[in-house]
């Protein structure tokens, strides 16, 4: 597999998809930096946890644009299938593609933190959180990322079509964002409501606090909430906006979405006819 790596480090560094990919992410924490010193002269504090998750909803394409237009040109151009007559296994083959998505994304998220940790400390009053549980949420959206990558290579190896496999990933994607923003809005919904009522004169007066009838309570909530935390699109929300509630748990969930879909992947793939 050794091999396998050297060449594709090297075609990787050579890819457009890669260096445009760094440069947004570089250009997207530029912005990050430039809102927090605007926000800074206005009175506004940020801390370093604000600007160290403000890049996940950009982190979530990603793997799907990376996946679709860097490993969706192995079918297209027959690299797989030269590979495999070159004497290498179907595992390296697969292995090799994933180690590459996961890094190449790692990277181009490197890219963000690069002007964040170089400039937008300059306009943080502090970490604004314990450097352990700091430390925490990075890690946890490094591995929502590499859950993304690891279900996007699956895909990128099962599809032999590049447009299929971009159409499907894109989708996908947004489809897993739409999913998980009706799912984070339910979690919001307030207990209650602020009542009023109309008096015979026209004036509205307090009525009391009114039930919410849409208020997730019990096993109920534990399920959203659970669904929520799964979700690598619902961990880019909960990471986005300062909603999470369980970070450990998100960091299992993603570990258990990439080993399983590596295994299914992986397992799909060999029996997979290769024309």
């Amino acid at each position: 597999m050794a091999e396998l790596l050297r060449a594709g480090f090297a075609r990787l560094w050579k890819a457009p998809v890669f260096w445009l990919g760094a440069a947004f992410m570089a250009l997207w924490g530029g912005m990050v930096c430039q809102t927090a010193y605007e926000g800074t002269r206005e009175g506004t504090v940020y801390f370093m946890s604000d600007l160290c998750r403000a890049h996940c909803i950009a982190t979530v394409f990603l793997p799907a644009v990376f996946c679709a237009l860097f490993l969706g040109t192995e079918y297209e151009h027959g690299t797989i299938r030269n590979k495999l007559i070159a004497g290498k296994s179907r595992a390296a083959v697969y292995m090799a593609s994933l180690i590459l998505s996961l890094a190449a994304c790692l990277m181009m998220i490197g890219a963000y933190f690069l002007p964040v940790i170089c400039v937008g400390r300059l306009f943080t009053q502090g970490l604004g959180a314990a450097p352990g549980m700091l430390a925490l949420l990075v890690g946890g959206e490094l591995l929502m990322a590499a859950a993304l990558c690891g279900v996007c290579t699956m895909g990128s190896m099962l599809i032999s079509r590049k447009a299929v496999l971009a159409v499907t990933l894109l989708l996908a994607t947004l489809g897993g964002l739409a999913v998980s923003a009706t799912i984070e809005n339910r979690l919001e919904e307030p207990e209650h409501f602020q009542g009023a009522m109309m008096t015979e004169d026209g004036q509205l007066v307090d009525a009391g606090d009114i039930e919410n009838p849409g208020f997730l309570t019990g096993a109920e909530r534990e399920v959203y909430q659970f669904a929520a935390d799964f979700l690598p699109t619902g961990q880019a929300l909960a990471y986005n906006f300062d909603m999470v509630v369980y970070p450990r748990r998100m960091c299992l969930c993603s570990l258990l979405i990439l080993s399983v879909s590596t295994g299914a992947g992986l397992a799909a793939f060999r029996r997979k006819d290769l024309k």
